[in-house]
């Protein structure tokens, strides 16, 4: 039983690693690449001219959520042994951030919608336009800065308090995840509240610690997985129970 369940715990660790990278990269990649539009104070015209890149980014925000969503259902069967609720905490809180970053990206789509017709009815100065576009892209950057972001927070200060106490990987990467993810917090409230601009670069530093920590975390999970001496013991300790 012990080898089966290490086994699989270097399966779930490197399905876990992959939705890390996938759940990160391919959409940062996207805001370099045709994120401007989106951010640029002339975003109710670009937007229009710049439709195909809008829409992919829109769809790499999509699967961002669809893969965040994954990492706590890959995570479940690791994190149940040490404690169900736990676990299922982490999955629900995933599934969570994992909706509202769908439905960010919907809105995305949505704002394209509105820039369209904007630029059909010939650019008007003062129409109902503006309004609506500024109430969605108000409430888009409230889902990026805050909605999806406690969900996110509450499922990895969980698994990173976890791995901690239970040694399934080495502390030093937890400490920094749990570091990573206050500085985080401050750089998004910051945003929200108006200290500084939403995806500024004091945002974006306040930001690299917990990315930087999730894609080492990545590279260990696919690369070394999990200690499996916590595997073997825990699933050990289970064996003795059933028995």
């Amino acid at each position: 039983m012990n080898a089966y369940s290490i086994s699989n715990s270097r399966k779930s660790a490197r399905i876990t690693g992959i939705l890390f990278i996938l759940g990160t990269v391919p959409v940062m990649v996207a805001m370099a690449l045709w994120g401007q539009s989106v951010s640029s104070p002339d975003y109710l015209s670009l937007m229009a001219a710049h439709s195909n890149e809008v829409l992919l980014l829109a769809l790499s925000a999509m699967f961002m959520g669809l893969a965040c969503a994954g990492i706590g259902i890959s995570m479940y069967p690791i994190l149940k042994p040490h404690g169900e609720a736990l676990a299922l905490g982490v999955v629900g809180f995933r599934v969570m951030e994992g909706t509202l970053q769908v439905a960010s990206a919907v809105s995305l789509a949505v704002l394209l919608a509105l820039s369209q017709e904007f630029v059909k009815a010939g650019s008007p100065a003062d129409s109902f336009f503006q309004p609506a576009a500024a109430a969605i892209k108000s409430v888009r950057e409230w889902m990026s800065n805050g909605f999806y972001l406690f969900p996110w927070c509450v499922s990895a200060f969980i698994y990173c308090t976890v791995f901690y106490r239970t040694r399934l990987l080495p502390r030093w990467l937890s400490v920094w995840g749990i570091l990573g993810l206050v500085l985080m917090l401050i750089g998004a409230f910051s945003g929200m509240f108006g200290l500084i601009e939403v995806f500024s670069p004091p945002q974006m530093l306040l930001m690299l610690p917990i990315m930087l920590q999730e894609m080492v975390l990545a590279v260990w999970l696919i690369v070394k997985g999990f200690n499996p001496s916590v595997i073997a013991s825990k699933s050990g300790k289970t064996e003795t129970n059933e028995n």
